[in-house]
C-alpha cells in the first residue's frame, strides 16, 4: 500500500517511522476486517503531507498478498509433522493460536 501511496502522491510513508506505524496500523485493521468479510476499505488519514489513503481491499487480494508467507508456514508445518514421526491419523486435534490463524487461508 506505501507503494500505491508514493505513485499516486509522489511520497513514500514507509521510510517514516510515524507513517510506517499509522500504515500497520490501518493494515492489521484491514486484515481483521477481512477475517470475516470479503470486503473491506482501508482508511488512514492525513498519512503524509495532509493525503489520506483510501483503498477498497478483497479476502482475495490480501491472500494473493501474503501467499508467500503462508507457502512457508505451510513448509515449516509439514517439516514439523515429518521430524515428529506422527501421521495425520495419529493426530486428534490442532489448536489454532493469535488472530492471524483465523484467517480463513490458514484454516484450510
Amino acid at each position: 500500500m506505501g507503494g500505491e501511496f508514493e505513485k499516486k502522491y509522489g511520497c513514500d510513508p514507509r521510510p517514516n517511522p510515524k507513517c510506517r506505524l499509522r500504515l500497520l496500523d490501518s493494515i492489521e485493521k484491514v486484515r481483521k476486517l477481512l477475517t470475516s468479510n470479503k470486503e473491506a476499505e482501508v482508511n488512514c488519514e492525513a498519512l503524509m503531507e495532509d493525503e489520506d489513503l483510501r483503498r477498497h481491499m478483497t479476502r482475495d487480494e490480501l491472500e494473493e498478498l501474503i501467499a508467500p508467507f503462508v507457502a512457508r508456514f505451510r513448509k515449516c508445518l509439514e517439516e514439523s509433522l515429518a521430524k515428529s514421526g506422527l501421521t495425520n491419523e495419529q493426530i486428534d486435534f490442532v489448536e489454532l493460536v493469535g488472530e492471524a490463524t483465523r484467517m480463513p487461508i490458514c484454516i484450510q
